[in-house]
Formats: structure tokens, C-alpha cells, sequence
């Protein structure tokens, strides 16, 4: 649909960043600090007839129109006439109304647009074409109560309104009614389905609900219906990205940057994917590129960071993440991420005064009582760590990191039993979870547990045969403490392989010295 069309109504979509925790995090490359995947949001539907994306349908398509009247609205004059010479009926009026808010909308005159439409509403109480623009207006000029009371009515005069659906759902989302967001994006989508920017809408409401899998086939039915429609791409990749799926995330990364090659958010997200995948290199190189593109992007700047200190060059993240803060000094992601890289390379001090300082702009903070909790055990202060991990718990009380952390703590300070209740705590909440096992059987062992401690080793090794050798090793002392030889024997000649393909020349020596006691 051209301008000359009816209300040629457009979305304008920018790409908009999560900020202030709502973003996701993955687990560093090589144990580093956090890297966000930055899934971008959709801002609310403003109508912009001189934007450069896909236009909506008209509230009230030609087709919809009356057969017995046209309507330009590129015109100066309206063509509206009554069947064989009778005078022109009420509705007729409520067209010409509808068709001048058109042009004043066009015009910019957004007021005299207004007026015009609810002309339109007084002449045929039923017009739901002129609710929906007349909202979409106010919505524009920041009235969201009274945009939202004209998509509900225009709803309420066609249940089968599609685009009313899609208007109203990206408002609730903007107000915060997730849930209610996405039982209007699904019906709009059920109504219309060739309507793309609701595929696409929904799956980042269902992105930002966590649901990434169904997010993933929204995008996908996105594409469907344009396979040259570049963030319907891109969207899907960080989708996948939050679903950890980091190699399928590249491919529609690679198509978005294919069909737009100064698309920064791709390229930034296609770093975050390869830093995952552990190609930092390549990772550097997008991000470096997403910088070129878009200067003012804080978040390449932030991901740049974490690639930075896996390469291992922490002066380089330093400066990336010093000057997120300068531009975003209450941005407590920077404050944890800096935080972490002081923490790295030993300034105690400066990491806690950085986690302090999440504290203070949020302290509901779990993950800050965290990070300055490991802190505080790499100092030795051990029982402000576990002052830390109380807190963190009672703000989050299903983390399993937050009991395996306090477990170790524990176990520093020699306190075993309540080391043990802590990680069979971290397992009950998730059984896969190998590290709690890995340190539970090591507190078992040194309590003379001998047989919960083979339990725990033996059930991390059928898990995952390949675990590294720290696992075989104390799975062979423990047999040797058991009085198994043999097997002990076998467990210590897997560590030793192990160790020695690592190049861990000190576990290989362990390793040898426990052989010769067989």
C-alpha cells in the first residue's frame, strides 16, 4: 500500500534495549564474567507514514469499502456520492470525517486528526475503522488510557478485528500486562495470520516471557511470510541464543546481515554467539563492527568487554565497560561486570565497592550478594561471605549456585555437615547438577563418608563419562579407602591420562604418588 492508499498506517520498530536485569545472561566463555545475548524489543506501533518498513493495512482497506464511493486521500476534494442522484446517508458522512483525519494525520496535524475521527465516531457510532486510528493517535501522543479505551471499543464492535488485536497487545505489553499482551497478539494472529509484524510482535512478548521456543516459530512464521525481512531474523538468532542453541543462532544472524549489511544489533549478536562457541576472535570482530555502525550502542561496547578479558586483555575491557558507566552510571550489569574483572585480577577492594554499589541502586540483588560473596572467600573473610550467601538466598531461595556457593564456604571453614546439607539442597533443586555432586563427594570423603562419597563421584562419570580428571582421581582414592584396588587402580590410571594430556603436571604427580601406595 502506497500513501495514496487509506491511512497508510506504519510500525515503526526500533530496536530498543533491555536494561536493569531484565536482560538474560549466559555463563561466561571459560568461566569469565556474564555476557548479555541483548534481545531487542519492539517499541510500541506509532504510525509514520515516511518510515522505510512495511506498511500495516489500512484501518478500513478499500475493499472494505462501500461499493457506491471511492475515497483518495490524496485528493484535495473527496468523491463521494450517493447512488442514482439521492442525498448521501449518515455513514457517507462518517466516511468523509474518517477520510479528512486520514489527511490531517498525513498532514501531521495529529489534533485536527483526532477531531475528525471522533466526527466520524458521532456520525456512525459503530465506525471501529476510526477508533483504532483515532487511538492509534493518541497512543502516539502519549494518551495510553484513552488509546487503550478506543482499540477495547473498536474490539468490542469487531471481535474480529485483527489489526485492533495487534494495536491493543503491543499497548498492554508497553504497560506491563504480559499475559494479556499475548492472548491479543495470538488472536491477532489467528485472525490474520499474513499479518507479520504480529508474528513478530508476539515472539518478543514471548521472548521477554522466557519462552523462547515458541518465540523461535513465531519468527519463523515471520520469515514465512518475507524471507527478505531482516529482523524477523535476527530476532529468531537471539532467541536461539538465549536458548543456548549458540551454532543454530548463526545461521539466521548470517541471512539478517546478508540482507542488511549495517545491521548492528546482528552483528553484535552473532559476536555474543561465537563468544559463546569460544571463537573470540571472530567474535571480537563483530563486535567491533557493531561499533563501527552504531557508536551509541552501550551494549556492543558491554559485550566487547567480556570478549576483551577472555582474550585476556582486561585493560581493553576496562575501558569498555568504564565507559558504559560514563554514559549509564547507574547501569548495575557494568557495575557487576566490572566488578568481576576487578575481582580477576585480584583487586579485592575495588570488586567489592563495585558490587556495593549494585546493592545500592538494587537491592534485591541476588546475584550481587553473590559476586561479593566469592569475592570475600578469595579474601579469606569467610564469614562475610556466609553473611552474603544468607542474604542472596532469602532473596532467591530456588538458586541453586547461591547453596553450592554457601557449601563451599561452609567447607573453607571446616563446617562439613553444613556443607553437605547445602549441596544435597543445591541437588534436590536440580539432580544434573554436577558440580554440587563433585563437591558434596569430596566433603563426604573428607567426613569419612567413604561409600556417599563413591555414590556421588559414580553418578557425576555416568552422567558424563568425559568429566575431567579431578572426577576419576577422587573416585579412585575413594575406592582405595573402600579397599577396591583394582578399581582404584583403574580410576587413577584414567586421571593420570587425563592430567597428563592437560598438561596438569601437579595432578599427574598426585596421581602417581597415590598409584605407588596400591
Amino acid at each position: 500500500m502506497n500513501r495514496s492508499g487509506i491511512a497508510a498506517l506504519k510500525v515503526a520498530l526500533s530496536i530498543t534495549t533491555l536494561l536493569g536485569g531484565t536482560l538474560a545472561a549466559f555463563p561466561a566463555h571459560a568461566n569469565g564474567p556474564v555476557i548479555t545475548s541483548d534481545i531487542a524489543a519492539i517499541d510500541l506501533p506509532i504510525f509514520d507514514i515516511e518510515s522505510d518498513l512495511e506498511p500495516l493495512e489500512s484501518p478500513i482497506p478499500n475493499s472494505e469499502m462501500p461499493s457506491d464511493r471511492t475515497i483518495d486521500v490524496e485528493d484535495s476534494e473527496l468523491d463521494i456520492e450517493a447512488a442514482d442522484g439521492e442525498v448521501a446517508p449518515v455513514e457517507t458522512t462518517a466516511v468523509e470525517f474518517y477520510s479528512r483525519g486520514v489527511r490531517a494525520y498525513q498532514k501531521g496535524d495529529d489534533l485536527k486528526a483526532i477531531d475528525h475521527f471522533t466526527s466520524a465516531i458521532a456520525a456512525n457510532s459503530e465506525y471501529a475503522e476510526a477508533y483504532l486510528f483515532r487511538g492509534a493517535i493518541r497512543q502516539l501522543l502519549d494518551d495510553p488510557v484513552a488509546a487503550m479505551a478506543d482499540y477495547s471499543t473498536a474490539i468490542y464492535l469487531r471481535s474480529d478485528y485483527a489489526l485492533a488485536h495487534f494495536y491493543r497487545g503491543a499497548l498492554l505489553h508497553k504497560s506491563g500486562d504480559i499475559l494479556a499482551a499475548v492472548s491479543d497478539l495470538e488472536t491477532a494472529v489467528a485472525l490474520d495470520p499474513t499479518h507479520l509484524l504480529s508474528h513478530e510482535y508476539l515472539g518478543v512478548v514471548q521472548t521477554e516471557m522466557g519462552d523462547f521456543n515458541s518465540a523461535v516459530v513465531s519468527f519463523d512464521n515471520a520469515i514465512a511470510l518475507d524471507a527478505e525481512y531482516a529482523p524477523a531474523y535476527m530476532r529468531k538468532g537471539a532467541a536461539l541464543i538465549e536458548l543456548e542453541d549458540y551454532e543454530s543462532a548463526i545461521a539466521p544472524l548470517d541471512v539478517a546481515i546478508d540482507l542488511d549489511d549495517k545491521y548492528a544489533a546482528a552483528f553484535m549478536k552473532r559476536g555474543v554467539a561465537y563468544y559463546h562457541l569460544g571463537t573470540l576472535q571472530t567474535a571480537l570482530a563483530n563486535l567491533n563492527r557493531a561499533i563501527r555502525l552504531d557508536e551509541d550502542n552501550l551494549d556492543a561496547y558491554y559485550n566487547r568487554s567480556h570478549i576483551y578479558s577472555a582474550l585476556g586483555r582486561p585493560t581493553d575491557a576496562l575501558a569498555d565497560v568504564n565507559y558504559v558507566l560514563s554514559v549509564q552510571p547507574e547501569s548495575t550489569k557494568a557495575y557487576m561486570t566490572r566488578g568481576s574483572l576487578y575481582s580477576a585480577q585480584g583487586r579485592y577492594n575495588a570488586a567489592i565497592a563495585d558490587f556495593n554499589r549494585v546493592i545500592e541502586i538494587d537491592a534485591n540483588s541476588s546475584e550481587a550478594y553473590r559476586q561479593r560473596a566469592l569475592v570475600r572467600v578469595a579474601n579469606n573473610n569467610i564469614p562475610a561471605a556466609l553473611d552474603d550467601y544468607y542474604s542472596a538466598v532469602s532473596l532467591s531461595p530456588n538458586r541453586r549456585e547461591l547453596y553450592k556457593g554457601r557449601a563451599d564456604a561452609y567447607a573453607i571453614r571446616g563446617n562439613l555437615l553444613s556443607a553437605i546439607a547445602d549441596y544435597t539442597y543445591a541437588i534436590e533443586l536440580d539432580n544434573s547438577y554436577i558440580a554440587a555432586y563433585a563437591a558434596r563427594g569430596r566433603s563426604l570423603y573428607e567426613s569419612g563418608d567413604m561409600q556417599g562419597a563413591y555414590q556421588d563421584f559414580s553418578q557425576i562419570i555416568r552422567q558424563d563419562p568425559t568429566v575431567d580428571a579431578d572426577i576419576y582421581y577422587y573416585r579412585g582414592i575413594t575406592l582405595m579407602a573402600l579397599g577396591d584396588s583394582f578399581s582404584a587402580n583403574e580410576d587413577l590410571q584414567i586421571a593420570a591420562e587425563r592430567y597428563l594430556a592437560e598438561g596438569r603436571a601437579e595432578g599427574y604427580r598426585a596421581v602417581i604418588n597415590r598409584m605407588s601406595r596400591l
